[in-house]
């Protein structure tokens, strides 16, 4: 089984490329990429031939289909474009990187081209193929806790990763990538839709940039924090803590800040004090307009709620999630083993996580290689597991509900 990727950065290199390639009668067949290093570091990884590999989508393209499958890791503005031309390529089988499109007229644009060319897109909404959020889905399913009137959910990013991704990196400008809750959080709204089954009707929604701001950047400090800063073995947020240190709370974020893998620690400082790292720079003093926190209030068709929160301010990445039902509850958190079940006049029961997988994201990412490679396969899989373009149409919209709200919120309070 051949498969493409283009975009081979932190996602498509060390998520999709790496788990496919150890994938028995899986062969990366080809790559495409504007960064040259990234591109060298693919070809060698993975083997790839060197007439193979390309720097320029429209030569990558031209090519027709590179493989039985291609996976699309690029950048979130450029997904909608990529996906165009790759169906208009051919490919039936292809793995598109969360979020589709800021614009709801590109993603519907996408689920027609589809639905015409008889292609699969499987979009990667890594957690609904997890053992913690599928075993809430059985429950629910199951009708143990009866029918679902409200979902409280909170996805907490941790304090470096937000510092890292949203406000010195990629996603930290909703201009250029996509707000929060598009860039982040529609991994959590899929939940939810899964969970509720059935469609939205209504979402409300405040949340702001209240932190990672000029006027709350401490006395004196240096804009790059390699540029002697007073601060830069006492803050939390500085690149010593995040990138230089040992112990960083940030395992696998140097590849994006240095764009090498095991880098020396005179090669991380060299490249940190780069100019045009964005990642060296103060944290409260970069480019950013992400919120750094978001809550929605959400109303479905067949009555139920949803309650959702995001926050930068955690110093763990994890999610909790609490649904209650007319007949019981189940609730938990995914850094933990089992859930708790609670059927009304019956005893509290704990329940175990049903196939835990190991790798990133609870094993989601594992999990959705796994089942791309069944549907490339033509492997039998249930849809209710499957988050399709059509399924991932639906849950944007939400987000896109929600952010006209908190935009108009925002606007009535100037």
């Amino acid at each position: 089984m051949d498969i493409a990727i283009i975009g081979v950065g932190s996602r498509g290199f060390n998520v999709y490329g790496r788990i496919l390639s150890a994938t028995g009668g899986v062969r990366i067949s080809a790559v495409c990429d504007i960064d040259e290093g990234a591109l060298k570091n693919a070809q060698d990884k993975f083997g790839v031939d060197g007439g193979a590999c390309f720097a320029d989508e429209d030569k990558f393209f031209a090519g027709g289909k590179l493989g039985d499958g291609l996976v699309i890791a690029s950048m979130d503005k450029d997904h909608y474009r990529h996906t165009i031309k790759a169906l208009d390529a051919g490919y039936k089988k292809i793995l598109l990187e969360k979020p589709v499109s800021d614009k709801p007229e590109e993603i519907e644009a996408i689920a027609a081209a589809a639905k015409n060319r008889g292609a699969d897109i499987l979009v990667c909404h890594v957690l609904r193929y997890t053992g913690f959020y599928k075993t809430i889905r059985d429950i629910v399913k199951s009708g143990a806790i009866g029918k679902v009137t409200v979902i409280n959910h909170q996805e907490n990013v941790a304090y470096w990763h937000f510092a890292h991704s949203f406000t010195r990196g990629n996603w930290r400008d909703e201009n250029t990538s996509a707000p929060l809750l598009l860039a982040k959080t529609c991994h959590d709204f899929d939940l939810i839709y899964w969970y509720a089954d059935s469609k939205c009707t209504g979402a409300v929604s405040y949340g702001a940039l209240s932190y990672f701001r000029k006027e709350n950047a401490p006395k004196d400090c240096a804009a790059r924090c390699l540029d002697g800063c007073k601060y830069l073995q006492t803050c939390p947020y500085g690149v010593k803590r995040l990138y230089l240190d040992k112990d960083t709370p940030f395992k696998w974020g140097i590849f994006a800040a240095i764009g090498k893998n095991n880098p020396t620690y005179e090669e991380k400082v060299a490249a940190l004090k780069m100019e045009d790292n964005v990642y060296g720079r103060c944290v409260y003093l970069c480019d950013n307009n992400v919120a750094d926190h978001q809550s929605v209030v959400m109303n479905f068709e067949n009555g139920a709620t949803a309650a959702l929160t995001v926050t930068a301010f955690s110093k763990d990445c994890y999610r909790k999630i609490h649904i209650m039902g007319t007949k019981g509850e189940v609730y938990g958190s995914d850094t933990d083993k089992f859930l708790v079940l609670n059927v009304f006049g019956a005893k509290s029961k704990k329940v175990k996580i049903k196939s835990k997988i190991a790798g990133g994201h609870l094993g989601g990412d594992n999990g959705i290689c796994d089942t791309f490679c069944k549907l490339i396969r033509g492997d039998a899989i249930d849809p209710d597991y499957l988050t399709t373009i059509d399924v991932t149409l639906e849950s944007h919209k939400i987000i896109f509900e929600a952010e006209r709200s908190r935009k108009n919120a925002a606007i009535s309070n100037d």
